[in-house]
């Protein structure tokens, strides 16, 4: 089947102090994946910093890349993405051989030369993949300067509780809540996510299915 390989490598993994707040973090990566399958199949890849996606189509890929960035926050990601021809997701990702691996391996070595947060290796299809790249890096840029507090409202309120519901789990007013998200500019973050899916639907996922 086809799909989209994810390769992610957590940033400046080496300088990070708490081991055990990151571990904790990648648990619940693993069990979000494990809970949501239709996102694509999480694994470890390298060590505790470095993972692995096999997404279904872009939309989830586009989707697993925001999910992996507010589950791991504060931590920073850098994320390499290319499209699979043929990958057999029932075995697991350390068996595959497909040559996209070393496509992916070689773009985070240029990745990390750079300071954007996502490379896709382009295909076909690269005019409009690189508008994704580009919405991609401009809306993870945008929400990793979240504090823990700025992103746990944000997720909250994206997943649909209202900001009375959100202020009463945190213990704040709903006018902080309020405050929060509008500081945070969270109604352009939406709009933003909403023009990447509409992109991916109607130009990439929907012309692979033709």
């Amino acid at each position: 089947m086809k799909g989209v390989g994810i390769y992610i490598d957590v940033i400046d993994s080496r300088e990070i102090q708490s081991r055990d707040d990151l571990e904790f973090k990648i648990n619940q990566l693993r069990n979000f994946f494990s809970e949501n399958k239709e996102y694509g199949i999480f694994s470890i890849w390298k060590g505790l910093d470095e993972f692995m996606i096999i997404a279904p189509n872009w939309e989830f890929a586009a989707k697993a890349v925001i999910k992996v960035q507010e589950l791991l926050h504060p931590y920073e990601q850098r994320f390499v993405l290319t499209g699979f021809e043929d990958v057999y997701t029932d075995r697991p990702v350390h068996e595959m051989d497909n040559k996209e691996f070393a496509l992916l391996a070689d773009g985070m070595i240029r990745l990390k030369k750079t300071k954007l947060y996502v490379e896709i290796i382009l295909d076909d299809q690269a005019i409009l993949l690189d508008s994704v790249s580009i919405i991609l890096n401009a809306f993870i840029s945008m929400r990793s300067v979240f504090t823990r507090s700025q992103m746990e409202i944000y997720s909250q309120n994206k997943a649909g509780k209202s900001q009375v519901e959100i202020a009463r789990e945190i213990n704040k007013s709903q006018q902080y809540v309020s405050k929060t998200l509008n500081g945070i500019k969270s109604e352009n973050l939406g709009l933003m996510e909403e023009k990447l899916y509409r992109i991916i639907a109607y130009g990439i996922d929907q012309g692979n299915t033709d």
